[in-house]
């Protein structure tokens, strides 16, 4: 389970990330708009934002101009999140794009089960993460699957 949940819930988090400010319709987004702060805070994803829809781009500029008001462990977060995007393949973040998809179709109760499921992973110490994490990638897709159900 901890091998395709941790995928998941970074997708989701990155998803919840760029959906954090509301949208404006009529604005568009490009690199050079941004201002060297800006462009700072989002450089883990330079490389993909001109790719990026065009919503996303605007979620991410107003999440920036805000930056001074977050909490510090919020930034943090959001540039772990960011840097980890960065790292994916264009399969991998594919992949996760299809897990959000998933994801938020689900009804609310097996979402809120999923991120419950997660918190008590987080929650465990390292050490058990890890022998979670290898006991699930030694099961085949099959028995992965019917251990979600």
């Amino acid at each position: 389970m901890c091998g395709k949940l941790i995928p998941l819930l970074v997708s989701i988090s990155f998803t919840m990330l760029l959906a954090w400010t509301n949208v404006s319709a009529g604005e568009v987004v490009s690199w050079n708009d941004l201002t060297e702060k800006q462009k700072t805070i989002l450089s883990p994803i330079q490389g993909d934002w001109e790719t990026l829809p065009e919503k996303r781009r605007i979620r991410l500029n107003k999440l920036t101009l805000n930056w001074d008001n977050l909490p510090d462990h919020k930034k943090d977060r959001i540039q772990k999140r960011l840097q980890r995007w960065a790292t994916m393949t264009p399969q991998q973040k594919k992949a996760a794009i299809e897990r959000r998809k998933k994801f938020q179709s689900l009804p609310p109760e097996e979402r809120a089960k999923i991120k419950q499921k997660y918190q008590w992973y987080k929650d465990l110490p390292p050490e058990e993460q890890a022998i979670l994490r290898k006991r699930w990638e030694g099961k085949s897709k099959d028995s992965q699957y019917e251990l979600k159900k």
